[in-house]
């Protein structure tokens, strides 16, 4: 499967892992489907041993040899033939390993389609059968099966690389809301920003203060544009036994968190990752924070505080009356000020409670910004995933808008909104494209 650089960039010309840099003669796999679950995934087979390598695992249902076009159905059976034995696809020999339903199509002389489950597991055994007998595992053109319909002419290898980086990122984009803001990529938004504004200024300089409030707006969409590809993490955080691996399990609609009558039921961070509206997420739930000096209470609450410090959100969970330690508070405080926090009060059916530490003539208070929820019967759940949802992506730009896709694109858009007053270093900057 595709291996990418921490900010999704392409490989460089000449890298063993481009396709288009492999040798003729060598015979390649990749994974041409994109990302994410589905029903039926594609595999492309080509090269010079490509006929081989399909009679070598490939047990159709006909005796006949393939013709370019046709389409056969049968099993993967793994490596037990010999593949030097004829491309008849007749071979009847047991399989090693249990057989996996496939259909192949040669899309032209030493060139196949592998269409199978799109599980995880049937991609890897089919891509590693191929790897063990000399197939090379490549990276597909990141624009293969693209449609070329609305996408704007290449100007020059700045705007091929920034369309290519695209496309790389929408083969790993696993919802339609995620793959449509990096298609409009693909397509050349950001293309015809940087051409335009290069054009702007060249007639211009004047309005190089114009061109970077609009780098500015643009900079400001890389937060999520460069998340496309990665679920939001979001943070479920709060006392022990206030309902946090209830409220995950209604949230993600399955039993993923182990929930029990009483304190410290979760000692690690659990995580589960689901869709809502349209934008991945990853739900982590956490131990229950509070002092304690059990060592291995102690090693989940310093988890818990090390998934807070790195999350997205932070779902700040309690139940009615209940006061939280101010210490534990006091610490939430100092992590990752910038991270956005929605109150939750779970147990919302039920009389408020009294802590341990309070007294009883005041109970807590519950924040007027707190939403209630019920998790064992799904009260408040919708609300709860809509306000995360809007608080993580409340900029979202509109469809069609220059947004940067990786952390290469968004510090180049953010240098040039640095240049509002020296015209001449603008343009120079947005001819390089960051590269």
């Amino acid at each position: 499967m595709m291996s990418l650089s921490q900010n999704n960039t392409l490989p460089i010309p000449g890298d063993e892992s481009n396709a288009q840099s492999l040798s003729k003669q060598t015979t390649c796999c990749a994974l041409l489907t994109g990302a994410g679950r589905s029903a039926i995934a594609v595999i492309g087979l080509w090269g010079e041993r490509a006929d081989a390598c399909v009679t070598h695992f490939f047990r159709c249902n006909r005796s006949r040899a393939m013709d370019v076009g046709q389409v056969r159905y049968g099993v993967w059976a793994g490596g037990s033939a010999d593949a030097a034995s004829p491309a008849d696809c007749s071979s009847t020999e047991p399989a090693t390993t249990a057989a996996e339903s496939i259909v192949v199509v040669p899309t032209a002389p030493q060139r196949y389609e592998l269409h199978c489950h799109g599980g995880e597991a049937a991609i890897a055994r089919i891509l590693d059968d191929l790897s063990s007998i000399g197939v090379r595992r490549v990276a597909p053109h990141p624009l293969d099966g693209v449609p070329s319909t609305g996408r704007l002419p290449v100007k020059d290898a700045v705007d091929q690389r920034l369309i290519d980086e695209a496309g790389v990122v929408l083969s790993q984009c696993t919802t339609v809301k995620t793959a449509a803001i990096a298609l409009d990529q693909v397509r050349g938004a950001l293309c015809q920003w940087r051409q335009r504004s290069i054009q702007v200024l060249g007639e211009d300089p004047r309005r190089a203060a114009e061109i970077a409030a609009q780098a500015q707006q643009i900079a400001a969409a890389g937060r999520i544009g460069h998340r496309l590809t990665r679920p939001f993490d979001v943070v479920l955080a709060g006392p022990p036994n206030v309902g946090k691996s209830s409220l995950i399990n209604a949230m993600v609609g399955y039993d993923r968190s182990i929930i029990m009558d009483f304190a410290g039921t979760t000692r690690d961070v659990l995580d589960a990752e689901t869709v809502f509206d349209g934008w991945p997420l990853r739900l982590r739930d956490t131990a229950g924070l509070h002092r304690s000096d059990d060592t291995i209470e102690k090693q989940g609450i310093d988890r818990a505080m090390d998934a807070i410090a790195t999350a997205d959100l932070v779902a700040q969970v309690t139940e009615p009356g209940l006061q939280w330690d101010h210490k534990v508070l006091d610490a939430l405080g100092r992590i990752n000020a910038s991270v956005p926090i929605v109150r939750v009060i779970n147990k919302s059916d039920l009389s408020p409670v009294e802590s341990a530490d309070a007294p009883a003539e005041s109970p807590a208070e519950s924040p007027a910004d707190a939403l209630a929820t019920v998790a064992t019967t799904g009260t408040g759940i919708g609300n709860l995933l809509q306000t995360v949802v809007q608080m993580l992506v409340d900029d979202l730009p509109p469809l069609g808008r220059p947004v940067p896709i990786n952390p290469r694109q968004w510090d180049w858009v953010t240098e040039i909104a640095k240049l509002g007053e020296q015209p001449e270093q603008m343009i120079a900057c947005l001819r390089r494209g960051g590269c």
